[in-house]
């Protein structure tokens, strides 16, 4: 399909950007790890047919412009949700004075979910509807762990990434690393292969990897208590902005028990779709269904 690679600078960073569509309204799509902006191509191909100019950046450190200085030379860091939040609210921004929308929907996977529920919390004015995909609001997830102590278990790379000295990085860049965590989180699912490559060859750029497993390691050791208060002052605000979550009933990354009594967590009108059949990459996985939900959402929250 076609689309658009362009540059934007925000928040002190340059981000590279898809662009698909040029409608009325407005769609920012937010990538996860292990992958890329350009798994949601798909979504945003469909999107751009209901009248939205669609946009998907590369996160912070998944682009050459983007990577953090430190992270360029090679340290270990940290990156903090609030640091997410804040690249999300500049590229907004920016975005917005370009395309002058009538209304605008965030749609984030993943690590981008993550970073929208940041931004909901930052500035929820900044835009009309969020939707996110395969993680719920992370204070749920903490809730859950009491209840479903299993998904200790399924989330045992998160504790594995806080190792320091290059481990996790070695492991990654020398075996199979990526496609076990592909497959394990989607297991009914085949991985293009195309698409893991690109995704591969994206994290072996100078300083990539290390920023992507800073995430991680912000959520438990971040480098300080100044960013990890940063991080929870907007976690675990109620969000104000009308939500549709939605998980895979077959996603081994993340189980669906982890999403129960998202209601503590919203102070908006919210809903959750179990989307059937489908695993941890739904925007690869199930782009019709997905569009289809979040569309009829749309229609009435917008």
């Amino acid at each position: 399909m076609e689309f658009e690679k362009i540059k934007i600078q925000a928040n002190g960073l340059e981000f590279d950007v898809l662009k698909v569509g040029k409608g009325k309204n407005l769609a920012l799509f937010l990538h996860g790890f292990p992958d890329d902006a350009r798994s949601f191509l798909p979504l945003m191909e469909r999107f751009s047919d209901s009248d939205f100019s669609c946009y998907a950046p590369f996160l912070r450190g998944y682009s050459k412009g983007s990577v953090p200085s430190g992270f360029k030379e090679g340290k270990t860091g940290t990156v903090s949700i609030a640091d997410l939040a804040q690249d999300l609210d500049a590229l907004l921004d920016k975005i917005k004075r370009k395309e002058n929308p009538d209304k605008v929907l965030v749609l984030g996977h993943d690590w981008g979910s993550i970073a929208a529920y940041g931004l909901a919390n930052l500035s929820p004015r900044s835009f009309d509807v969020l939707s996110t995909l395969s993680v719920p609001p992370l204070p749920v997830f903490i809730k859950n762990l009491f209840t479903h102590p299993l998904q200790i278990f399924r989330s045992w790379y998160i504790l594995f990434f806080q190792l320091r000295f290059g481990i996790p990085e070695k492991a990654i860049q020398d075996g199979d690393f990526l496609r076990r965590l592909w497959k394990d989180w989607s297991p009914n699912w085949v991985l293009p292969e195309e698409r893991f490559r690109e995704v591969s060859q994206n994290l072996k750029e100078s300083g990539a990897l290390s920023t992507a497993l800073g995430y991680y390691r912000g959520l438990m050791t971040p480098d300080s208590l100044k960013d990890w208060n940063r991080a929870r002052e907007l976690v675990f605000r109620k969000i104000s902005v009308p939500s549709l979550v939605l998980t895979g009933d077959d996603d081994h990354c993340i189980d669906k028990s982890m999403f129960e009594g998202m209601d503590t967590s919203f102070r908006a009108p919210f809903e959750l779709q179990i989307v059937s059949q489908a695993g941890h990459f739904l925007p690869l996985e199930a782009p019709d269904r997905i569009n289809s939900y979040v569309l009829e959402f749309w229609k009435k929250h917008s």
